[in-house]
C-alpha cells in the first residue's frame, strides 16, 4: 500500500513539475509611474512578472473577475508576479497610482 501511495504522489509531482516547465514567463517593467506596455498576451497558466524600476513604491493590482490579484507593494528595485489560471482579459492598475493602467490578455 506504501508503495502504491509514494508511486502517486510521484507521478502527481512529475505532473506539476511539466506543467511549471511548460510555463513561460513575460516581464513588464513599471517605469516613470507606468507600465512598459499597454497590453501584453500570455498563455493559460504563464505568469507575469512586475518588475519596479520606478524611484517609488508601486502596488500592482487586478480586480478583474475571476482574475483578482494584489501584489501588494513592490520596492524600487523589486519585483513580483503573477501565475494566470483562467482565460480572460484582466485590467492591471497601480493601486498608487492611478493613471497607471494596463491588460493583460490570457490566452
Amino acid at each position: 500500500m506504501n508503495r502504491l501511495l509514494a508511486s502517486a504522489l510521484l507521478a502527481l509531482g512529475l505532473v506539476a513539475m511539466l506543467e511549471n516547465a511548460n510555463a513561460a514567463q513575460q516581464h513588464v517593467t513599471a517605469m516613470g509611474k507606468q507600465f512598459s506596455e499597454p497590453e501584453v498576451k500570455v498563455a493559460f497558466m504563464d505568469m507575469v512578472i512586475f518588475v519596479n524600476h520606478d524611484e517609488v513604491v508601486h502596488q500592482i493590482f487586478s480586480s478583474t473577475d475571476g482574475l483578482r490579484f494584489n501584489l501588494k507593494r513592490i520596492p524600487p528595485g523589486g519585483a513580483s508576479g503573477v501565475k494566470f489560471a483562467k482565460r480572460g482579459v484582466a485590467e492591471v492598475r497601480c493601486a498608487i497610482h492611478r493613471d497607471m493602467h494596463m491588460k493583460v490578455i490570457v490566452e
